[in-house]
């Protein structure tokens, strides 16, 4: 599950910032005796590697924080002036970094709490993990180890264990894969359709013979569809209508064309290619689902509360929630219809789609939709919030020392964190 293994993602942000290091860069950092450990949580000493570590990812964050918000990257500058949510960038840093250390030690207690061991599959992986990443400079000139980067890619994997131990399928605080699966069909369909535009090539609208002709074009296709006398039918149909159009709009441009051309004063010329057989016989295997997606339900989400309250309004904002109010009312739309009947739906001025919808159920098999990965996906999609809420009980438990030599020692602007 990506929402839980991500290590990777974070070694990949830090080796572009590897790969743009100052020149000036500190020297490597060494441990002295005394800030070999960088803090005590709940009695579990973190290595000052697993620190530095986690300082890095915050300093990251807030970097990322600082370009969608100001609209370019900050230097480290910037970022070392900065005040983050009332506190001096440094404390920011450090302070994040204390979080991510007690949901390490959360993890690693936890794990041994429900008597989990780590799979064959799961330890070739985190061995490759750590031959690619133990490399990069970035976290040896900054004094993370290959034991502090083995733990801390273990970490990832045993959080995950965690999470399906208490929310796998059948699992305590899970559900059953029936449950899951109706949880799915709920806020999923499968869908076939195609846009007829009733634009030109230079989104001028149609006029009035041309769209009549248009619409006359939609209602035929819908009725051809419906016709058919089974769903298998109905779905192939509609793939056989928009092959049909996608052939009238090809003749249409090319008149267009050659008309231009004539007011202009120009000559067209035709060309025919003709594919002759070469006596070999070509087999290919169709797709009984192309040309389908599926979609998922709408659902809103609240606007972030760090985002300005006094941002001015713009064609190309009024543009996007024009755009979204309509996506929002086709998603309504599906999701309303019935299964296996074709409609004609105006999606918005210029578009008009021929639709169908289809029952999801068909295709959750084992080697189609209902795949393991997907019922991963779910169940983290259906419980991560919980189980985060989960483990942050547990870490509100926690007892926390910091050895205040390692906090100073390892200041976050002292690390090597490259020029951003």
């Amino acid at each position: 599950m990506n929402k839980f293994n991500r290590f990777a993602s974070a070694a990949a942000a830090f080796a572009l910032a590897a790969a743009s290091a100052s020149c000036s860069a500190p020297e490597a950092i060494t441990f002295g005796k005394g800030t070999q450990t960088a803090l005590t949580v709940d009695g579990y000493e973190v290595p000052a590697g697993v620190f530095i570590y986690n300082e890095i990812t915050a300093y990251r964050n807030a970097m990322y924080d600082m370009y969608y918000k100001n609209g370019k990257m900050p230097t480290l500058d910037d970022v070392k002036n900065s005040t983050i949510k009332d506190l001096d960038s440094t404390d920011w840093i450090q302070d994040n970094a204390t979080d991510a250390c007690k949901d390490f030690v959360a993890s690693e207690k936890e794990f041994e709490k429900i008597g989990e061991s780590l799979k064959e599959t799961d330890l070739a992986e985190i061995k490759d993990m750590l031959s690619t990443y133990s490399s990069e400079s970035l976290f040896s000139e900054n004094g993370v180890g290959e034991e502090s980067l083995r733990k801390i890619i273990e970490n990832n994997y045993k959080r995950e264990a965690i999470f399906k131990h208490y929310f796998g399928l059948d699992a305590e605080k899970g559900c059953s894969e029936e449950e899951l699966k109706t949880y799915y069909q709920d806020k999923t369909t499968r869908v076939k359709y195609f846009a007829i535009s009733m634009t030109d090539s230079e989104g001028e609208q149609y006029g009035a013979d041309e769209k009549r002709r248009l619409n006359n074009m939609i209602d035929d296709y819908v009725k051809e569809i419906n016709e058919e006398k089974t769903n298998d039918a109905k779905l192939k149909k509609i793939d056989e209508c928009k092959e049909d159009y996608n052939k009238y709009v090809e003749k249409r441009t090319a008149e267009e064309e050659a008309k231009a051309a004539e007011k202009a004063g120009e000559t067209t010329t035709t060309t025919t290619t003709t594919t002759t057989s070469s006596g070999t016989t070509t087999t290919t295997t169709t797709d009984p689902y192309a040309n389908e997606i599926t979609i998922t339900k709408y659902t809103t989400t609240t606007a972030d509360e760090n985002e300005s309250s006094d941002t001015t309004t713009t064609t190309t904002s009024a543009e996007s929630a024009a755009s979204e109010d309509a996506y929002k009312k086709y998603n309504d739309h599906v999701f309303s219809m019935p299964y296996n009947k074709a409609e004609k739906y105006q999606y918005d001025d210029n578009t008009v789609y021929v639709i169908i919808r289809a029952d999801i159920k068909e295709r959750m098999t084992s080697d189609d939709l209902w795949t393991e990965d997907k019922i991963e996906s779910l169940l983290s999609e259906r419980y991560y919030n919980d189980f985060e809420d989960m483990m942050k009980n547990i870490v509100k438990g926690y007892s926390v020392e910091k050895n205040s030599k390692a906090y100073r020692k390892f200041t976050p602007f002292d690390l090597n964190l490259g020029d951003a």
